[in-house]
């Protein structure tokens, strides 16, 4: 196996560089892709190594998808196997063990491995739905049969609609044990709510539009992985998520906008852009 690792930042803090050693070593090649507005600052300093390729500096951002399947592209020109996705704020622990037991999978149906997302204890391997995209190995065979990420959706649920089409293939993801990825959702800011704690994400407008906007454009494309309950669940979750962002985040108008904005293009079927 040889693998390529893209990670994508957006005004990465400076955890990052540690974070990218806990799973540069394993990696043939490493691509860090900056979608840090004009570029950031911190990312010109970062001492690099020969495999190692920065890419989009001071550039706009062009969402996960695009920087993916850019990445991708070079990958295979560069003879590699095997693309890992990576998010800035990801961090391996036994990144050896999780290439070893990926390494060692015959079966040609399982295109996509992950590891355990923040539970070290895990022992067993099992086969998962769903994976998050952070620490997610696609076998490149498989992308060249089903084809890459949906470059439209920018950033919200590019993963799933991305497994979701594999699994339509009859592809399977496999959950490595023995590993560990320390990963953090949103800015994982906790308040109380009637004496209970509760987190918030301080997600930017922007990630609120495609997080609405896209979940609702896969229910056409994927009408049987989408029970009623399960659409009802994403509309209570959203209002619940607007009651936080009036309660204890700011730019509350224009995040609420953009939940409302997103919703309606996906029921009415319209891919626009932020």
């Amino acid at each position: 196996m040889k693998l390529a690792t893209v990670v994508v930042c957006y005004h990465p803090s400076p955890e990052l560089l540690e974070n990218i050693t806990s799973y540069s070593d394993g990696s043939a090649l490493l691509f860090i892709w900056d979608n840090t507005p004009g570029g950031s600052e911190m990312m010109k300093s970062i001492p690099l190594r020969a495999h190692w390729r920065l890419l989009n500096m001071g550039g706009e951002n062009q969402g996960l998808a695009f920087a993916y399947n850019r990445a991708m592209e070079m990958a295979k020109k560069e003879g590699c196997t095997h693309v890992m996705t990576m998010d800035q704020d990801s961090r391996f622990e036994h990144f050896d063990r999780f290439l070893a037991a990926v390494s060692a999978v015959t079966d040609p149906s399982y295109g996509m491995f992950c590891p355990p997302l923040n539970q070290p204890d895990c022992q067993q391997n099992k086969e998962v739905p769903h994976a998050a995209q952070s620490g997610c190995v696609f076998d490149m065979q498989m992308i060249d049969r089903i084809g890459g990420f949906r470059e439209d959706f920018f950033i919200g649920m590019v993963d799933v609609e991305m497994q979701l089409r594999a699994s339509r293939a009859g592809y399977k993801i496999l959950c490595v044990a023995g590993c560990n990825l320390v990963h953090h959702i949103g800015s994982e800011r906790k308040v109380k709510v009637m004496g209970h704690q509760s987190g918030v994400s301080d997600y930017s407008p922007l990630r609120h539009y495609y997080d609405s906007r896209n979940r609702i454009l896969m229910w056409r494309e994927f009408p049987d992985d989408f029970s009623f309950g399960g659409k009802m669940k994403h509309f209570l979750n959203r209002m619940k998520t607007m009651l936080k962002i009036v309660l204890f985040e700011d730019a509350k108008w224009k995040k609420i906008k953009a939940i409302i904005r997103g919703t309606y293009n996906g029921l009415a079927n319209k891919v626009k852009p932020y």
